[in-house]
């Protein structure tokens, strides 16, 4: 996860959430080559902990996006620097997997990159170029992670090029309540697993919020007894399926998204900000 301005959690911040986490969770996600990941992976390492990581490359736009509702135009300068930031990434993501290989078990190469509301838009070709890249200097198989909606569509091509197919689905942000959810989830899951039947698909984001202030979800469609439900669902399927499923996500993030303390962006977590579990965690416990 990108933080902002640049300030990251300390290693000792790092190595108290994979411990908490460690007893519950076999698999994480990391979404960018940053600091915080090269971190992550250097305690995973030195402290032996159990988790296999998707390692993620962030990618930013290199192409303006006049669709995004909170701003996706750039300028010319900053797309020319941001493909030159995006090899540098890529860089560290083959050099991590190969340093990490008992580790690192996944690679993506770039996040919600081509979906139509994207502020950081890259064009499929080059996604799948990058991906090629990738392929030729690791042995771990690489993806790319995407909201269900574009594997539909305009991602053919990229998704031969891959070795496995990832989509999120989010139907709270769809207007869905509880009731229609799982259900949901699934129609999303199986209308890319029929188009790309000789592929592996997996999820790589599900999750429930747990407050809202009305900012694309309705209020009444949320709260910790919504998220407890939606996730034991989610989980006793995909255990049934044997879908490889990310949650999304960990820990709330008060940084992200307004500064309404209700904003949605901010209450997606297993825990709280205060490393506090929510329902969910203890519904779910293995």
């Amino acid at each position: 996860m990108l933080f902002r301005s640049g300030v990251y959690p300390s290693v000792a911040e790092i190595r108290a959430d994979l411990h908490l986490l460690k007893s519950q969770w076999a698999a994480l996600r990391l979404y960018a080559c940053d600091v915080h990941a090269e971190r992550v992976l250097h305690v995973i390492e030195s402290d032996r902990l159990p988790f296999q990581v998707m390692l993620g490359a962030y990618v930013a736009a290199e192409v303006s996006n006049p669709h995004c509702p909170w701003g996706g135009e750039h300028d010319p300068a900053v797309l020319k620097e941001n493909k030159r930031s995006n090899q540098l990434e890529l860089a560290r993501a083959s050099r991590w997997a190969n340093e990490y290989p008992d580790i690192v078990n996944i690679v993506s190469v770039g996040n919600e990159a081509t979906v139509d509301w994207t502020d950081h838009l890259v064009e499929p070709e080059t996604i799948q170029q990058y991906a090629a890249d990738l392929q030729s200097s690791i042995k771990q198989p690489v993806t790319f992670c995407e909201n269900y909606v574009p594997w539909l569509t305009k991602l053919e091509s990229l998704a031969e090029q891959l070795d496995l197919i990832a989509i999120h689905t989010y139907p709270v942000w769809e207007f869905k309540g509880i009731e229609e959810a799982l259900a949901y989830t699934i129609a999303n899951y199986e209308a890319v697993r029929s188009k790309y039947p000789h592929k592996s698909v997996i999820i790589t984001e599900a999750g429930w919020a747990t407050a809202s202030n009305c900012r694309g979800i309705p209020p009444e469609n949320v709260s910790e007894q919504a998220q407890r439900e939606y996730l034991v669902q989610l989980l006793g399927w995909a255990k049934k399926q044997n879908v490889l499923v990310y949650i999304f996500e960990a820990f709330d993030e008060n940084w992200k998204g307004s500064d309404h303390p209700l904003e949605p962006e901010k209450h997606w977590g297993l825990y709280t900000a205060a490393r506090q579990p929510k329902p969910v965690v203890a519904a779910i416990a293995r």
